[in-house]
């Protein structure tokens, strides 16, 4: 039973970030969000950052609750949230950016 909650808490974390997505754009009142091509782009990106995040705070032992206000907030955050997932990762595998120098 335990892999069928963690399917509905995956499933609920990638909704939660495509609504952030969505009251993200319609919070900006851009016209040029207004175009379907634009709106379905955001939203994918809001989903994969949303799960990149679960997935990230779930490895940190973050569960419940937790785990769907980071999904939403970071579906809001888009493609930010993605760099900042990008830096966590250079974090844990001790990476250094090119211009950071040695």
């Amino acid at each position: 039973m335990e892999g069928i909650d963690r399917i509905w808490q995956t499933a609920l974390a990638v909704m939660l970030a495509v609504a952030g997505g969505l009251a993200r754009m319609l919070s900006e009142r851009e016209e040029s969000r207004r175009k379907w091509g634009v709106i379905l782009s955001e939203l994918f990106v809001s989903a994969f950052a949303g799960y990149m995040v679960m997935l990230a705070a779930r490895a940190s032992g973050l569960d419940g609750d937790w785990l769907s206000v980071v999904s939403g907030v970071s579906g809001w955050l888009g493609a930010h949230a993605v760099d900042l997932v990008l830096t966590v990762v250079q974090d844990k595998l001790n990476l250094k950016k090119k211009d950071e120098g040695e």
